[in-house]
C-alpha cells in the first residue's frame, strides 16, 4: 500500500503495528496515526519509510518525535496539531529539505525551536509559539509563512522599541490569531517602554482574534481601537493589572467578543471606553462581554447613545466593587446576564428588566434581594440560577411567571418556595432551611425534580 489512514475508531494501536508492521511497508507514501493513544513511537520507525510524503499524528499523546524523522526526505505535510503533551521536536529538523506544511497548532507545551527557521521550502506553518529569550525577535522576522494562530510568549524579554520592530509583525499577513504574552508578577521599569513595545507588535490589519495577557504598561498603544481593523472579532485582555484605562474599544466596528479580566487598575469604565467614532453606535456588532476579577472597578458610566445594540450575553464575575445601579440591563438584545462573586448587589431590579432576557445566573451575592413585584415584570424569563444568595428567604411565582428552568444551591435562610406553574425543570440543593416547596395555583408542567440536602422540607 502506498496510504494508510487507520480509522478514528479505534483509539488503541498494538504495538505490534508500530514495531513490526509499519517498518516493513517501504512504499508508503501517507500515513495517518491521528487519534490514537500513542506516547511515543519507535526510534528507528522512520528509517525504512523514506517515501513518506505525508504524516499525520495529532490529537496523540505522544512527548516526543523520534530523530528517525529526519530521514524522511521527501516528507511535505507534517500534522501535530493538539498534542497537547508534545514538547519538543527533533534537533535534525532542518534536514527536512521538502517539508511544507508543518502544523503544530494546539500544542501547548511546545516553544518554537531555532531551527525551524531554517527550513527553507515550509511555506505554511501553523500554530507557531515564539518563546522569546531563547528565540530571539529578529528570528520571528525572519518567519514569513506563518498562518493560523501564533503565539509570542515570555515578552518581559524584550528591551526596547528597536526590538520588537524586528518581529516584523504587520508582514505576517496570514496569521488570522495573535496571542501576546508577559510572564511574571514584577512591574516594568518604563511604562512608556512596555507601550512602545505593544505598540510595535500591532499586527495586519486582517488580524481576527487578539489574546494579550500580562501586559505590563499603564495604558495601552492606540491600534488595539483602531476601527480599520475590519476583521477583529475577538478581544480579549487578560492580567494587564497595571493599567488604569480602557482603550476605545468601542470604535472596533466588528467586534462580536471582548473579555476584560484581571485589570487590578480599573476602579471606572468612561466615556473612552466608547471612543468618539460618532457614525456608528458604540459596540456595534458586540454580542457577548466578560468582565471578571476586578477588585477595584466601581462605576461603569453609559453614553446613553445606543451603545451595544447586539449585546447578548453580559457576565460580570468577581467584581466585588461593582453594584447593579450603573450596570447596563437594559439592553434591546441582552438574552443572558451572569453576575458573580459581587457582594456590592443588593437589590435585583426585575422590573426593568428587558423582554428579551431569558437567563439570568447570580452567585455569590450574599446581600442580594429580589425585589417584589409592581407590575407585569420578568414574563420573558425562562431560566434562573441562584447560588449562595443568603438573603434571599422567598421565592414566589409572581417574581417568576414563566420561568421553565429554575436551580437554586447554597441558599442557606431560603425557607419557603412556590413553584410557577411554567416550570419544568427544578434544581434545589443544600438549602438546609427550606420548609415548605410547593407549586402555584393552576398545576405544574414540571418533568424533572430534583431536592438535595434540603433537611427541614416539611411540606412537598
Amino acid at each position: 500500500p502506498t496510504c494508510i489512514d487507520l480509522p478514528d475508531c479505534c483509539h488503541h494501536l498494538s504495538k505490534r503495528v508500530l514495531h513490526n508492521i509499519l517498518p516493513r511497508l517501504t512504499s508508503l507514501r501517507a500515513l495517518s496515526l491521528s487519534c490514537y493513544e500513542i506516547v511515543e513511537l519507535p526510534n528507528d520507525l522512520f528509517i525504512k519509510l523514506k517515501l513518506l510524503r505525508f504524516l499525520d499524528i495529532s490529537r496523540t499523546e505522544i512527548k516526543r518525535l523520534p530523530d528517525s524523522i529526519c530521514a524522511l526526505y521527501n516528507l511535505e505535510t507534517l500534522l501535530l496539531s493538539s498534542c497537547y503533551n508534545l514538547e519538543e521536536l527533533p534537533l535534525q529538523m532542518e534536514k527536512l529539505i521538502n517539508l511544507r506544511h508543518l502544523d503544530i497548532s494546539n500544542t501547548r507545551l511546545l516553544k518554537m525551536p531555532l531551527h525551524l527557521s531554517k527550513l527553507k521550502s515550509l511555506q505554511v506553518l501553523v500554530g507557531a509559539k515564539f518563546l522569546v529569550g531563547g528565540l530571539r525577535m529578529e528570528h520571528l522576522g525572519e518567519v514569513h509563512n506563518l498562518y493560523g494562530s501564533l503565539s509570542v510568549v515570555e515578552l518581559q524579554n524584550v528591551v526596547d522599541r528597536r526590538e520588537a520592530v524586528k518581529a516584523k509583525m504587520r508582514e505576517k499577513n496570514h496569521v488570522d490569531r495573535l496571542y501576546l504574552e508577559w510572564s511574571g508578577s514584577g512591574s516594568a521599569d518604563n511604562s512608556q517602554t512596555e507601550r512602545d513595545i505593544l505598540d510595535e507588535l500591532r499586527p495586519h490589519k486582517n488580524i481576527k482574534v487578539v489574546k494579550i495577557t500580562g501586559y505590563r504598561g499603564t495604558n495601552f498603544p492606540n491600534w488595539l481601537a483602531d476601527p480599520l481593523f475590519l476583521k477583529l472579532v475577538k478581544l480579549s485582555l487578560r492580567n494587564c493589572k497595571n493599567c488604569y484605562s480602557m482603550p476605545a474599544l468601542g470604535q472596533l466596528p466588528f467586534l462580536k467578543f471582548l473579555s476584560i479580566r484581571g485589570m487590578h487598575g480599573i476602579t471606572e469604565v468612561t466615556e473612552e471606553f466608547y471612543g468618539s467614532w460618532s457614525s456608528k453606535k458604540p459596540f456595534n456588532c458586540l454580542e457577548k462581554l466578560e468582565f471578571k476579577d476586578m477588585p477595584e472597578w466601581k462605576q461603569w458610566d453609559l453614553l446613553g447613545n445606543g451603545e451595544f445594540p447586539t449585546l447578548e450575553e453580559l457576565m460580570i464575575e468577581n467584581c466585588p466593587e461593582l453594584s447593579l445601579e450603573t450596570v447596563p440591563i437594559q439592553l434591546s438584545s441582552l438574552k443572558s446576564f451572569d453576575v458573580i462573586g459581587s457582594p456590592m448587589v443588593i437589590n435585583f431590579p426585575l422590573s426593568i428588566l428587558p423582554t428579551t432576557l431569558k437567563r439570568i445566573k447570580i452567585s455569590d451575592c450574599q446581600k442580594l434581594k429580589l425585589e417584589q413585584p409592581t407590575g407585569e415584570i420578568s414574563m420573558f424569563l425562562e431560566e434562573l440560577t441562584l447560588i449562595k444568595c443568603d438573603c434571599i428567604d422567598d421565592i414566589s411565582p409572581e417574581l417568576l411567571p414563566r420561568a421553565r428552568e429554575l436551580w437554586v444551591q447554597d441558599c442557606h435562610n431560603l425557607t419557603r418556595f412556590l413553584i410557577p406553574t411554567a416550570t419544568e425543570t427544578l434544581d434545589i440543593w443544600n438549602c438546609e432551611n427550606v420548609e415548605i416547596l410547593s407549586v402555584a395555583c393552576g398545576g405544574a408542567q414540571m418533568t424533572s425534580l430534583t431536592i438535595a440536602y434540603c433537611k427541614k422540607l416539611k411540606w412537598l
